[in-house]
């Protein structure tokens, strides 16, 4: 009787291996899963254009941060140069523009136009990092000129 139960508690051990019983489950699991193959390449087709969506919106927030950089950038020049030599101020901005396109044709490289305080619009000929390279611009541009009478320039800090 020893010698039964140590059999029967010995086969159950080896029987009883989940590699043994296992495998006749797995092949009714592989059987009852037959995958669709028309759900296949749909799903397929939808990861790829999830990959798609996601690197298009990838690129798109990587040009909208470059844009950032920029205007932020441009920001940080300005405000750095923030003391403009201003040789006309104009009430009507279109005057503003026809008079620094006539400077630019006097040889002023570095024109620009600034919206100036009470609506006037200004016409620069520089922009300086301090007030007393601004003030040597207008002596220097004053000295150089061929006419007889000094330009009307002046200084104009740009606080914001």
């Amino acid at each position: 009787m020893k010698r039964l139960v140590l059999m029967f508690v010995a086969l159950a051990f080896v029987a009883g291996g989940c590699k043994y019983f296992d495998k006749g489950k797995n092949k009714k699991k592989q059987q009852q899963e037959v995958v669709d193959p028309a759900a296949a390449q749909k799903a397929r087709e939808d990861s790829a254009r999830l990959a798609q969506e996601q690197e298009a919106e990838r690129v798109r927030l990587a040009r909208e941060q470059a844009v950032q950089d920029s205007i932020r950038q441009v920001k940080e020049r300005e405000a750095q140069f923030r003391f403009h030599v201003i040789i006309g101020s104009f009430k009507v901005p279109s005057n503003a523009e026809s008079w620094e396109q006539e400077v630019r044709q006097m040889g002023f490289k570095n024109t620009k136009i600034i919206d100036g305080p009470n609506g006037f619009t200004l016409v620069s000929v520089g922009s300086f990092d301090t007030y007393s390279k601004a003030f040597n611009e207008i002596d220097r541009i004053n000295y150089s000129a061929e006419e007889d009478e000094p330009w009307e320039l002046w200084v104009y800090e740009k606080l914001d």
